[in-house]
């Protein structure tokens, strides 16, 4: 394990790459196609490898192979993928991307991939660290735009101040337990006594991981950074970023805000359901007047972290929980993806993310329209799509762990979050276009629409393939 854990693969592919484009001259074309056979190789590869009974450390102790690691590395190289894919996408005249646009997401990936194992501080602030500056480049890669240089710059300044809070924290902790590792600092808290310095520096390190889930009250950077960065890296910060903030939240706050850890658990959890219910609500409320869909797609993102810190917190008092959290994680991926790959695609023709230009898009890229109006449909929770069994899912475990009021908080953030997104409908299906001209798109685009369309519509009407999906992957 050592030698083939996935995140020494990828970053051996990385560098492979980055070699590559130096001596032999390849264009980005040419290495975003090597990046994605390479990922394909990489996930075949994680998902033969064995699977102990419990689970195994390696170098050193300091990662863990188990179930979540598996299942979170394996979505993590699927949202890379699918990232590069969306970035060789043909349709746009534009010239495509440098190859370093295509290497930088590896970079990133191998940080997710040792998020999804780290057991000690300091392998979890060194990941979090790689995958965190290589988000600084990637939001700020089209330095002929204002907007993104300017998204690029609050994401350098914010995530500065959320990494003072994880260092901070992490200070705390090893200078009152001794040491970084998890099992350690458990153990530590564990003993008899009052623990304020240690459960000061659990909450500092919690500010750090809030602000890469976009929790409320830490998702200020978020809508400025969406709208400024990229389709692709919006889709990556949205979905990957916040999937290894949520990795991060079960493997270190799982024991801590058990409900029979004491004082432990009565200041975690009822801090974790305060940014969930704070998250659903502002999230889907501010997304109400929002007129740009990238904006209204980065607040609708903010809600979508109150849902799944609503599993999170579940996870603790039933298994239902850890269930909800991988499957509402799928769903979300999917429909975020086909969201972001319609706008990459759409808005270069448009010169525009404006709700209004969408107007009548139904003429002018059926396809498109359908794609689009499915993923908002599966992120609103409507049936028969996989968003409803992920909403489900989350109001279940939630009911089941007898957090009554985060269920009822889900049921009414749910009926907010209908009104925007059937706002997007309703002028893609609705309203005449400004302009008739049909808007081509190629096949391989084509193609991957369809795929996505075809998993969210299969895994909605096939219930017991998601939870083979979800329990076996994990």
């Amino acid at each position: 394990m050592n030698w083939l854990a996935p995140e020494n693969l990828i970053a051996a592919l990385a560098g492979f790459l980055l070699l590559a484009q130096l001596f032999l001259g390849l264009g980005g074309r040419c290495i975003g196609r090597l990046a994605l056979v390479g990922i394909i190789v990489i996930f075949i590869t994680t998902l033969r490898l064995p699977l102990p009974d419990n689970h195994i450390t390696y170098w050193s102790g300091l990662c863990v192979w188990d179930h979540l690691a598996r299942f979170f590395k394996l979505f993590f190289l699927a949202v890379t993928a699918l990232v590069i894919c969306m970035s060789l996408h043909p349709t746009s005249d534009e010239k495509p991307p440098e190859p370093e646009f295509f290497i930088i997401p590896l970079f990133t990936a191998s940080g997710l991939l040792l998020l999804a194992s780290v057991i000690d501080f300091m392998s979890l602030f060194v990941a979090l660290e790689l995958v965190t500056v290589s988000f600084y480049l990637l939001v700020a890669y089209q330095r002929h735009s204002a907007v993104a240089l300017e998204a690029g710059v609050k994401y350098l300044i914010l995530g500065a101040l959320a990494s003072a809070f994880l260092v901070m924290g992490i200070a705390y902790v090893f200078g009152l337990s001794g040491s970084t590792l998890f099992i350690t600092v458990f153990a530590a808290l564990s003993l008899p006594g009052p623990h304020v310095g240690l459960i000061f520096g659990l909450l500092l390190i919690l500010v750090g991981i809030g602000f890469k889930i976009s929790a409320v009250p830490f998702h200020f950077w978020t809508p400025d950074v969406y709208e400024g960065a990229p389709p692709p890296v919006m889709a990556f910060l949205s979905v990957g970023s916040k999937a290894a903030g949520f990795v991060l939240l079960l493997r270190i706050f799982t024991e801590i805000v058990a409900p029979d850890s004491g004082e432990r658990g009565a200041l975690f959890e009822p801090t974790l359901v305060a940014l969930a219910a704070f998250s659903m609500l502002l999230g889907n409320l501010a997304a109400i007047p929002q007129r740009n869909l990238k904006r209204l797609l980065a607040y609708s993102s903010i809600g979508h972290s109150g849902y799944l810190l609503v599993a999170v917190v579940a996870s603790n008092h039933t298994r239902a929980g850890m269930t909800a959290l991988g499957v509402y994680l799928i769903a979300y991926f999917l429909a975020t993806m086909t969201a972001l790959l319609v706008i990459t695609v759409i808005s270069p023709k448009l010169q525009s993310e404006q709700i209004h230009t969408y107007a009548g898009l139904w003429r002018r890229a059926p396809l498109a329209a359908v794609a689009l109006l499915l993923a908002l449909i599966s992120l609103a929770g409507i049936p028969p799509l996989v968003g409803f069994l992920g909403k489900l899912s989350i109001l279940l475990a939630a009911w089941e762990a007898g957090f009554v009021v985060l269920f009822w908080l889900s049921l009414v953030a749910s009926v907010i979050g209908l009104s925007y997104y059937l706002g997007v409908v309703k002028a893609m299906f609705w309203s005449e276009p400004i302009d008739f001209t049909p808007i081509p798109i190629k096949w391989p685009t084509r193609i991957l629409l369809s795929l996505l369309i075809a998993a969210m519509v299969i895994l909605g009407l096939w219930p017991q393939g998601l939870a083979l999906l979800v329990n076996g992957l994990g």
